[in-house]
């Protein structure tokens, strides 16, 4: 099994609520002595998945845009769940787009698998598709 099924089979485990949500809600280890550990983890895991954070974007009707994003990536994708906006795993990165509750705004966040670099480069191209879709 490769990484990145291993990483989609661990986010259906905990259901569906992504690794690092995981990791920071584990219980402690046993040991007062070895509580340290579980920070370690934490940092492992967040270089391990490099992301950009939630980034939030005024869009009146956010439903167009996420079947457009879903037809561009789909395709290629590992998993796709759009029980609750939408969410895409590729091999390498994956990104989520959420709707906001209390606005007409969408929240996006992309995460890439070990390599930094790629996490800017993917962010650009997620937000071109949404910038290019918005305008049009």
């Amino acid at each position: 099994m490769n990484i990145a099924q291993h990483s989609t089979d661990i986010e259906r485990e905990v259901d569906n609520l992504g690794v690092m949500s995981w990791l920071s809600r584990h219980q402690p280890l046993p040991s007062a002595n070895e509580s340290w550990l579980g920070t370690i983890l934490l940092v492992e895991r967040i270089g391990m998945f490099p992301s950009s954070g939630d980034i939030r974007r005024p869009l009146r009707d956010p439903y167009p845009l996420l079947a457009h994003l879903k037809r561009i990536y789909g395709e290629q994708a590992l998993e796709v769940d759009d029980r609750d906006g939408l969410k895409v795993i590729l091999g390498d990165w994956r990104f989520r787009v959420r709707l906001c509750c209390n606005e007409p705004a969408i929240i996006i966040n992309v995460e890439t698998r070990c390599v930094t670099q790629l996490m800017p480069q993917k962010t650009a191209e997620l937000l071109g598709h949404v910038d290019t879709f918005d305008k049009g």
